[in-house]
């Protein structure tokens, strides 16, 4: 019990660890403050306690798939939420620009950090993001802990590798943002926005996988099988699932969903550019 508790916490912990510290980083990159992030754990934390409390009841829902369009709407939510962040997060770049300059940018060397609208937006949208995703992967953590309620012989092996998952999944996502971080704004400004892109396609992807366990989506011919050499259960496996989305037996249905959330960041991100003017820096 204790390497299977390790496994299943891990694998959910990490997902959202790792978009934390990716909207983070963006987060400073363009000059706004963190302030969304302790409201976005504990908005989150307190619906997936609710969540995870009224499960037996949601998954009633719509013939007996209310968990799995539920699922499926938080995920595509989250889709939804990153794309838009992913076009301020270019906006704000562009019109930085080559030397260019933005009120974000008078704001940071005043020691303001930029407000209005697209300030206040950003915050919202990254606290719905990290609310959505840990009230999904934290009512699936209660739901699994409750299970071992009253089991003596049990509980304490996966109290201890609960734990130890979560740590190993907390560690990684603050490895990734001192990572990010350490690139720089100028060489690393980019990264983020790709890996934003890479969360959007996984989270589609995964909500295609709800509709098809539904059957509200056919689910397609399968395109390949990788379980022999790289298992879905493994550690890479974990942490490619996170990042990339990661699928040993992925269907067209997944495919063509995770292609869509990366394309529809790309499109975002293109538009941003090509639409915003830049400002640029006069020298007196």
């Amino acid at each position: 019990m204790l390497l299977t508790s390790v496994v299943l916490i891990l694998q959910e912990t990490l997902e959202a660890s790792l978009l934390v510290a990716i909207l983070a980083v963006a987060t400073l990159q363009t000059g706004h403050r963190l302030s969304w992030l302790p409201w976005g754990f504990l908005a989150g934390c307190a619906l997936g306690f609710v969540y995870a409390n009224n499960l037996q009841r949601v998954s009633e829902w719509f013939d007996y798939v209310g968990q799995e369009l539920t699922n499926a709407a938080l995920q595509l939510t989250i889709a939804v939420a990153i794309v838009l962040l992913a076009w301020l997060v270019v906006r704000s770049h562009a019109r930085r620009g080559t030397g260019g300059t933005t009120d974000g940018d008078a704001a940071d060397s005043a020691g303001v950090q930029p407000s209005g609208p697209p300030a206040v937006l950003f915050a919202l949208l990254c606290a719905l993001t990290i609310m959505l995703a840990i009230t999904r992967e934290g009512s699936e953590i209660m739901v699994y802990l409750g299970g071992f309620l009253g089991q003596d012989d049990k509980v304490q092996a996966v109290l201890i590798g609960s734990a130890l998952g979560f740590g190993i999944g907390v560690s990684v996502g603050l490895l990734a943002f001192y990572g990010l971080l350490a690139l720089g704004r100028r060489r690393g400004r980019w990264v983020p926005v790709a890996l934003l892109a890479l969360f959007s396609g996984n989270m589609l992807a995964q909500s295609a996988l709800q509709l098809t366990q539904a059957d509200w989506l056919q689910a397609g011919p399968t395109l390949w099988d990788s379980s022999a050499w790289l298992p879905e259960q493994s550690i890479a496996g974990h942490l490619l699932y996170a990042l990339l989305g990661y699928e040993s037996t992925p269907s067209l249905a997944q495919a063509r969903a995770y292609l869509a959330g990366v394309a529809a960041v790309a499109v975002a991100g293109l538009a941003a550019a090509l639409v915003t003017p830049r400002t640029e820096r006069r020298t007196p």
